[in-house]
């Protein structure tokens, strides 16, 4: 939904009934707290325009229960930094469906979709049926649930942390050999 245009308040209005709490989620700077003075038809939380230097940052600091005049109760939050997925494999399903489906094409099973030749994903981009931004996004979901798994397994984190050590190993090895000339 937009605080700038309006959009999407109808299909909010139509859940906020009376004796019901709703809670605003989000990141710092999005328009919650705009949203809810636009819900409760006056300012009754302090807003700040967002700049250059996003400067609306992080008005709302705490958390803070609005009545609204249909008798809706709607809980603004401070901004949040992150937002995380508690069923990766399911949230990537459902989020990136359309990238999953694409990937089933791709000739490797374990296709990164980076680099690899035929990958359907990196084709579909190419195409245009897939804009590059979603595929970023994929790929970053992709990075943020191993580095929760990693987090999670002793195994994953013994293994993550021999494979950097073979890799500050191998950078210390090239420098030495670039400064002795060789």
């Amino acid at each position: 939904m937009s605080a700038v245009t309006g959009e999407g308040f109808d299909a909010l209005e139509r859940h906020l009934l009376p004796a019901r709490t709703a809670a605003l989620l989000g990141y710092s700077g999005v328009g919650k707290s705009t949203i809810v003075n636009r819900l409760a038809g006056r300012e009754v939380l302090r807003t700040r325009e967002v700049g250059e230097g996003d400067e609306g940052r992080h008005t709302t600091t705490h958390r803070e229960l609005v009545i609204l005049p249909s008798g809706a109760l709607v809980i603004d939050t401070p901004g949040m930094r992150e937002l995380q997925l508690w069923d990766g494999d399911e949230g990537m399903e459902s989020s990136f469906a359309d990238v999953e489906e694409l990937a089933v094409d791709c000739r490797f099973s374990d296709c990164s979709h980076t680099r690899e030749p035929d990958c359907a994903v990196l084709r579909a981009v190419d195409d245009g049926a897939l804009t590059l931004d979603r595929l970023r996004s994929y790929r970053k979901l992709e990075r943020e649930l191993h580095a929760m798994e990693i987090r999670k397994s002793i195994r994953l984190r013994q293994e993550e942390t021999r494979k950097w050590r073979v890799r500050s190993r191998a950078g210390r090895e090239r420098a030495k050999w670039k400064r002795s000339g060789s």
